[in-house]
């Protein structure tokens, strides 16, 4: 195993973890699905969705075949479930009105570009991720602006959500600016190229692990 990964670049080695986080979030649902909330299990089917997804891609990531197909089903489910997490997390009549909406134009608006989009699928078009990281960070603003309102929770570090929402910012505002400008970016060169997803990578780890400390803290009474 060492010697496998001794001829890889830093960046190479850092794309090649990503699994490791899901893959720990995944086995910590599993285990704790009966003593989870309900947004708290919305958020463990949302691991085992994109589980077997990110492994499907991985594999083709190392038998260098396009997995960029992949990439609409994977953010429409995704928004889907995380929608389902914060409508039950924020409570909120108008919320719950306004999400199916949200959900349904979204999963409209992806299906429509990949048709159009059908010949070239297997370049990187970031409008659905664009839209994505600014409707999921809308959740996020929504989720603190509730927080700061009612000042509840007496150990911030002790609720799940807040960590649910912070390694969804931290991961979206950064996905949000690979997403803006990497077309432009991986012109320039393979090695730039290898450089931004490295980061992504690490931004995906930081979200899996917030992701698996979120569903390990018992739930608040």
């Amino acid at each position: 195993m060492m010697s496998s990964f001794a001829h890889l670049s830093l960046q190479e080695i850092s794309i090649r973890l990503t699994m490791v986080p899901v893959i720990a979030a995944g086995l910590i649902g599993f285990a704790r699905f009966r003593y989870l909330p309900l947004n708290m299990r919305y958020l463990a089917l949302l691991i085992g969705f994109v589980l077997p997804l990110n492994a499907l891609g991985f594999v083709f990531m190392l038998q260098h075949r396009n997995n960029l197909f992949l990439m609409p089903v994977y953010a429409v489910g995704e928004f889907w479930l995380l929608a389902l997490v914060y409508g039950r997390s924020l409570q909120s009549a108008a919320f719950t009105r306004m999400m199916p909406w949200l959900v349904a134009g979204f999963a409209a608006y992806a299906l429509v570009d990949s048709l159009l989009a059908r010949a070239e699928l297997a370049y990187f078009r970031p409008g659905q991720q664009v839209i994505q990281s600014v409707l999921v960070l809308g959740f996020v603003g929504l989720y603190f602006r509730k927080v700061l309102q009612e000042l509840r929770i007496e150990h911030l570090r002790r609720e799940p959500m807040f960590w649910v929402s912070a390694g969804l910012f931290i991961y979206f505002a950064g996905y949000l600016q690979i997403a803006l400008f990497s077309n432009y970016l991986l012109y320039y060169s393979d090695r730039l190229n290898m450089s931004i997803w490295a980061v992504h990578s690490l931004l995906f780890i930081v979200l899996y692990c917030c992701y698996c400390v979120a569903l390990w803290l018992s739930p608040r009474k």
